[in-house]
C-alpha cells in the first residue's frame, strides 16, 4: 500500500460508510416522538376516526383549551431540537375552511420560538422561527384549509427547509440558521393545535403529530415513496465503489501538495486562527477554513434611557440629575423656562436657548398684531386659524378658534371633552340637557347623535309626541279634525232640509 496506504484505506472505509449510511444501507437509530399521545390534558378535543385506523385522531374546536405536552415530552423534544441538525415534523391534518391556526408550536405567551402555522384565509403555510433571538417568518403558498385530510412534512436540515404535502415535494428554501436552544427565562411549552393559551387556535382534525430525527423523515408518512430521487440506493454500490477508487488515486497525487487553510470574509483573505471585529458587537474568527462570528451578549440594563458610548457594544446606565427639587433621568429633557431646553447628561445639566429666528415660523403680520402666548416661545398673529394648523378634536366634535388657542366641543347628542366624544343615550333620562321629551304614549329609541319617539307598534306618528295604541292618535290628528268638520256641515244641511220640508207642508 505504500507509506501512506493505511491512512488511505481508513479514509476509504470511512467515506464508504458515510455514503452507505446516507443511502440507508447502514442502520442508524431514528427517534420518533408522538405528541398527541403525550398531551398533558385530556380535555378540549374529541376523539374521531382519522385518515387511517392505526393511531388515534382528535378534532379541535373548543376555544377554551390548553393542549401542551407533558414536561417529560417537552424536555425530550428540546433535547432533540438541540442535538440533531436533521429534523422532520410530521402532521396529518384536516383543517376547516377559512381557519388560521398553529399546528405545532414551541412558544410561550410572548415568544414564538419555532412554530408551524396554516393560514386558511391567505392559503399559506408559515414557519415562525428564531435566529439570534430575533423573530423570522418563512412563507409557503399552499391551500391546506379545505376540510380534507392532508399529510404534511416539514424537514429542517441546517439552514434548509423542505415542504412535502401528500408525499410530494413542493418547496425547498434557504433560511436563516434556526436557534436550537430557547432563552432560559422564556418558559417555553410545546403546544399542539394552538400557538399558546389563547392565540392561533387550529380548528379541525389532527393525527400523527410527530417529531422525527435523521434524514428523510418524511418517508415515515409515505413508505411507498422511492428514495432514489434524493440519494443513491444500495444497488449502485459497485458504481460508487469504482468512483471512490478513482478519488483515492487522486488523493494520492495530491498528497505531496502542502495545504494552507484560510477563510474569505467580504472578499478579504483571513489566516487560520485569525480573529477580527466587523463591528463593536461581533467577534469573528477563522477556524478550519470556516468563518465563525458570534454576537456579544449584553447584560440587561435597569434604566429608562440607556446610552451607547462610541467604541462600546453594550448600553450603559448613567447618573440622574437633580435641580429645583426634582430628579431627572439621564437623557431626559425639560424646560425650566420659556425658550430654554435642558438635558440631563450623566449628572450634568446642559441647557441652551432656542434661536427664535431659526426655530419659529415667519409671521406675515405687523409686530403690533402679534400675540405672545403664556408658556409658548414663538408668537402668533391675531386671528390665527389654530384649528386649521392642526387639532386633535374628535370626529363628532367642533373645533373653535379662540384668541391664543383652539378648543374642542362635542356636537349635540354627544358628551365628552371634545377630544373624546361618545354618543348620549337620551332614552335613559327624561327631560334635561341629555334627556328625551317623548310623552307617555310614545317610546324613545336612541339613534347616533339623537333619538326618535315611536309608537309601541314601531311607527313614527305624525305628532312626534303623541299616538294611540294603533300607532296614530286619530282623535288629535288633522285628518280627524277635518272629518269632524265634514260631519258638522252634513248634519246642519240635513237639519235645514227637514225644517224646509216641514214648512212646505
Amino acid at each position: 500500500m505504500g507509506p501512506f496506504g493505511n491512512g488511505y484505506f481508513i479514509r476509504y472505509i470511512a467515506t464508504l460508510y458515510i455514503v452507505l449510511t446516507a443511502c440507508g444501507c447502514v442502520y442508524s437509530k431514528r427517534d420518533v416522538l408522538d405528541l398527541i399521545s403525550n398531551l398533558r390534558s385530556r380535555t378540549g378535543y374529541t376523539n374521531i376516526t382519522g385518515q387511517h385506523n392505526l393511531t388515534s385522531a382528535i378534532y379541535l374546536q373548543d376555544s377554551s383549551r390548553y393542549l401542551a405536552v407533558t414536561d417529560t415530552m417537552l424536555n425530550e423534544s428540546l433535547r432533540i431540537l438541540k442535538d440533531n441538525s436533521e429534523l422532520t415534523f410530521l402532521i396529518t391534518m384536516k383543517q376547516e375552511k377559512g381557519n388560521s391556526g398553529s399546528l405545532l408550536a414551541f412558544s410561550s405567551e410572548v415568544l414564538r420560538f419555532f412554530e408551524i402555522e396554516s393560514r386558511g384565509l391567505e392559503d399559506e403555510l408559515r414557519i415562525h422561527y428564531s435566529h439570534d433571538q430575533h423573530h423570522y417568518i418563512s412563507t409557503f403558498r399552499y391551500r391546506l384549509a379545505d376540510d380534507k385530510w392532508h399529510k404534511l412534512a416539514v424537514t429542517l436540515s441546517g439552514n434548509h427547509v423542505t415542504l412535502y404535502v401528500d408525499c410530494l415535494k413542493l418547496y425547498e428554501k434557504i433560511i436563516q440558521t434556526v436557534d436550537r436552544v430557547p432563552p432560559q427565562s422564556s418558559n417555553i411549552q410545546l403546544f399542539v393545535g394552538q400557538q399558546n393559551r389563547q392565540h392561533a387556535l387550529f380548528r379541525g382534525g389532527l393525527q400523527d403529530v410527530q417529531i422525527v430525527t435523521q434524514a428523510h423523515g418524511h418517508l415515515l408518512q409515505c413508505p411507498e415513496t422511492s428514495q432514489e430521487a434524493d440519494c443513491p440506493t444500495c444497488s449502485h454500490y459497485k458504481a460508487l465503489q469504482h468512483q471512490l477508487q478513482k478519488a483515492e488515486e487522486r488523493i494520492k497525487e495530491l498528497e505531496q501538495c502542502e495545504c494552507h487553510k484560510g477563510c474569505i470574509y467580504n472578499g478579504m483573505s483571513k489566516n487560520e486562527g485569525e480573529e477580527w471585529h466587523p463591528d463593536h458587537c461581533t467577534l469573528c474568527s477563522c477556524k478550519n477554513g470556516t468563518v465563525d462570528c458570534k454576537k456579544e451578549d449584553c447584560p440587561p440594563v435597569k434604566c429608562d434611557h440607556p446610552t451607547f458610548r462610541e467604541g462600546q457594544c453594550c448600553p450603559q446606565c448613567f447618573t440622574n440629575c437633580f435641580t429645583d427639587g426634582k430628579y431627572f433621568k439621564h437623557g431626559e429633557s425639560f424646560s425650566p423656562k420659556v425658550c430654554v431646553t435642558c438635558t440631563c447628561n450623566d449628572s450634568n445639566i446642559e441647557c441652551h436657548r432656542m434661536d427664535l429666528e431659526a426655530s419659529c415660523p415667519n409671521l406675515n403680520c405687523p409686530p403690533e398684531k402679534r400675540l405672545h402666548i403664556e408658556g409658548e416661545c414663538c408668537p402668533v398673529c391675531e386671528g390665527t386659524n389654530f384649528c386649521g394648523l392642526g387639532n386633535n378634536c374628535h370626529s363628532n366634535a367642533t373645533c373653535i378658534n379662540l384668541t391664543t388657542r383652539f378648543a374642542c366641543q362635542c356636537l349635540p347628542g354627544y358628551r365628552g371633552d371634545g377630544v373624546h366624544c361618545e354618543d348620549v343615550n337620551e332614552c335613559l333620562t327624561q327631560g334635561g340637557k341629555y334627556g328625551h321629551y317623548c310623552n307617555g304614549q310614545t317610546v324613545c329609541e336612541n339613534t347616533v347623535g339623537s333619538y326618535l319617539c315611536k309608537c309601541p307598534s314601531g311607527r313614527i306618528p305624525e305628532d312626534p309626541y303623541n299616538c294611540t295604541e294603533s300607532g296614530y292618535d286619530f282623535a288629535n290628528s288633522a285628518q280627524a279634525r277635518a272629518w269632524d268638520g265634514t260631519l258638522m256641515v252634513t248634519f246642519c244641511s240635513l237639519f235645514v232640509g227637514i225644517l224646509w220640508v216641514s214648512g212646505i207642508r
